[in-house]
């Protein structure tokens, strides 16, 4: 199966990958659970679950219609970029 691809956020059969730091922390904040991260050079990429909600939440955020709690998405808007900046550090540690 190919993957589908809309903007940053690409549809395996794995699940969603993306390497947008507020897209991911939207689906956080709506109660998507990271699954995993990997990086290459220069960008972070978060895993979520192929679930449907994950389409319905992705059209909301675009069309600005999503209703969720703005501290929490400031607090994981902080916690994933520490994340980036730790996960990014090592890279440029080994080379």
């Amino acid at each position: 199966m190919s993957d589908n691809i809309y903007g940053d956020l690409v549809c395996t059969e794995e699940g969603y990958r993306t390497c947008d730091l507020y897209l991911a922390a939207f689906f956080a904040t709506s109660g998507c659970q990271i699954k995993s991260t990997t990086r290459d050079a220069k960008k972070v990429f978060f895993f979520f679950e192929n679930l449907e909600i994950i389409e319905r939440l992705k059209k909301d955020y675009y069309l600005r219609q999503s209703k969720i709690d703005a501290l929490s998405y400031a607090d994981n808007v902080k916690s994933l970029k520490s994340l980036c900046a730790s996960i990014l550090s090592n890279v440029i540690k080994k080379i």
